[in-house]
């Protein structure tokens, strides 16, 4: 269970904090007037944080590229395959060569 601590303890304490959150693998929640406002976490929590916050970012970013598809699918409906396979290569070269500028 989390330990609560006040700013001021915190500030007064830091070290047993660290040490107290490593040792029991639990968080140390750090309130200012009764509110909470951070905590100090061992940093194997810190980690899947991070990994869970990047995982989360990457599905959001496919999600857009989904319904961005979505709608260029639907405003090409009348377009021949071989129509946008050349849009695609053209798309593709340019791309490659804006790469090629920038090296």
């Amino acid at each position: 269970m989390p330990k609560t601590v006040s700013v001021s303890k915190a500030k007064n304490e830091l070290s047993a904090m660290l040490e107290w959150a490593v040792e029991n693998q639990d968080e140390v929640v750090v309130e200012s007037h009764g509110r909470p406002k951070a905590a100090i976490l061992p940093y194997a929590s810190y980690e899947s944080f991070l990994a869970l916050r990047e995982k989360e970012q990457r599905q959001a970013a496919v999600q857009r590229m989904q319904a961005i598809a979505a709608v260029v699918q639907a405003r090409n409906r009348d377009l021949k395959p071989e129509e946008a396979d050349q849009i695609a290569e053209e798309i593709m070269r340019e791309a490659v060569s804006r790469m090629a500028d920038e090296v």
